[in-house]
């Protein structure tokens, strides 16, 4: 049975606010950070936005499943960051690199969706 979920905020405006907590996270530390630390923090730091659905409070990390798929799924869809599958943990990098030509108003999507390299 699916959820109605009616979020107080757009989709563009979850994005932003997503995209400036997760470069402030990761812009205090030239290390990757552990996902696990990353969720607390931007759970942590989300709460001034107070982010409801259907007037009920949630965690901004609730926020990204419904709407994105999960905060990997939702840090996968832009090449600013990348993301570090070491066993059985995983690590979240800022490519400072791109962080330059990056709009947090209307950021670009990744370009293809596969998991791997294609070469043509």
């Amino acid at each position: 049975m699916g959820h109605n979920y009616k979020w107080n905020i757009s989709l563009e405006r979850g994005i932003e606010i997503a995209h400036t907590l997760v470069i402030d996270i990761l812009s205090e530390s030239l290390k990757p950070k552990p996902l696990n630390e990353l969720v607390y923090l931007l759970n942590s730091r989300s709460k001034e936005y107070k982010i409801h659905n259907n007037k009920k409070h949630n965690c901004f990390t609730k926020y990204l499943k419904v709407r994105h798929g999960g905060v990997v799924n939702f840090l996968d869809d832009y090449n600013i960051y990348g993301i570090i599958k070491k066993s059985d943990e995983i690590q979240v990098v800022l490519m400072r690199d791109l962080l330059e030509d990056f709009d947090i108003q209307s950021p670009l999507k990744r370009i293809t969706r596969d998991n791997e390299w294609i070469l043509v």
